[in-house]
């Protein structure tokens, strides 16, 4: 008897607090959020744009045209005000791998990283100020675009850095040991530093697969001191803190709805001097920090019957009638979490936004207007986007 009396109040507790959960689980499945549309800003451009930094306060639109390496602002009404086009070897000049997403500063000055060091030009697009690194920094992928943003931590500036090639190849275990998905650059010092390993239970790490550079490529949005991390293919979110030596604080699944990881390919099979994409694996595109929820937009990846229809593929014939037989069945979502990784909702993303190009600006979502390819338009648009929650 008077063991039952102990464990009564233990097996209360255990009652209650499944209760609670099932209580929490209920809410979260009531809530019903979806993206609303409620601006937009048109810009005319002949080639294709990718979104870098939206100022609501100055009303400034930096977009990069990636296949000519311009940078071009607009205002709030698409009127073009700037283009810059310094990727010569010329002194002011960028050069030809921008780093990261140039930024609008508070001065209405211009800022970027690329491969010659960090630069800022004024309004006219004059150089303001140029430092070179102050030491050999080893030659990384990053894109201009706000899928892989720049972002600022007490004078540090964090953004996504893969190597793709070096000492060892995706069919070897090193590759997978040394291989380091972000970089961090000291404006003040002139450094970069790449940081952040594969976490020793990833699959990447322990699955004995090879696996394709994007299927590996990092999303990540700072919040507080801490930088947190979706790695490509991996539903997990890894929490780290933001000061050295950035230490894991915590590593949490992601409960994406029918989501299909990708499983690699057996390394014998595979291609060492290949850099392929695995379009069946479902992955992480952007992470943001949004009021009091983290956004992660992603893609599903196929189910197991599409996914063996699919690396069945031998011809352009086949592939586009593949592409025929699942239009519209793997739609990119936006997946709503609280700020501990635990999930809410996943949202359709309207086909009218890319759903790799998102921006917070100002307590808003700034969205990329998707590219058609059916249509060729001489223009973007991109959106001020609000989630609403329905009744």
């Amino acid at each position: 008897m008077e063991c039952l009396q102990k464990i009564a109040p233990f097996s209360f507790c255990i009652c209650v607090l499944f209760a609670l959960s099932c209580q929490q689980e209920k809410k979260q499945e009531s809530q019903s959020f979806s993206l609303e549309i409620t601006d937009s800003i048109r810009v005319e451009y002949a080639g294709l744009l990718d979104l870098m930094d939206v100022d609501p306060a100055r009303e400034r639109v930096l977009l990069h045209d990636r296949q000519r390496g311009i940078i071009v602002l607009t205002d709030f009404e698409g009127n073009h005000l700037l283009k810059l086009d310094k990727q010569g070897d010329e002194k002011g000049s960028y050069g030809r791998y921008l780093w990261s997403t140039a930024q609008i500063e508070d001065n209405d000055h211009i800022s970027l990283i690329s491969h010659m060091g960090f630069f800022e030009f004024d309004a006219e697009g004059k150089l303001a100020s140029h430092r070179k690194f102050q030491e050999d920094v080893p030659f990384f992928g990053g894109r201009a675009a706000a899928d892989s943003e720049l972002m600022e931590h007490e004078g540090i500036y964090y953004q996504q850095g893969l190597v793709a090639r070096g000492q060892y190849n995706k069919t070897q275990d090193e590759y997978y040991d040394q291989f380091q998905l972000m970089v961090k650059f000291d404006p003040e010092k002139g450094s970069a530093e790449r940081i952040i390993h594969l976490e020793e239970e990833s699959p990447f790490r322990t699955s004995g697969k090879a696996f394709e550079v994007p299927e590996m490529s990092p999303s990540f949005t700072i919040l507080e001191d801490k930088l947190l991390v979706i790695v490509g293919t991996d539903p997990h979110l890894n929490v780290y803190d933001i000061h050295p030596p950035h230490r894991l604080l915590k590593r949490k699944p992601i409960s994406y709805p029918n989501y299909n990881a990708g499983e690699g390919m057996e390394r014998a099979a595979a291609d060492p001097n290949s850099i392929d994409s695995d379009r069946s694996a479902g992955r992480t595109y952007s992470l943001k920090a949004f009021q009091n929820y983290l956004l992660a937009s992603y893609h599903p990846g196929y189910d197991v019957a599409d996914r063996e229809r699919y690396r069945s593929v031998s011809s352009p014939d086949e592939y586009s009638a593949f592409n025929k037989s699942i239009d519209g069945k793997y739609r990119p979502a936006l997946f709503v979490m609280d700020q501990q990784g635990n999930p809410i909702q996943s949202i359709p993303i309207p086909e009218s936004l890319d759903h790799r190009q998102f921006l917070v600006r100002d307590g808003d979502l700034w969205w990329l207007s998707r590219f058609n390819s059916e249509v060729e338009e001489d223009l973007v648009q991109i959106y001020k986007v609000e989630i609403t929650e329905k009744d």
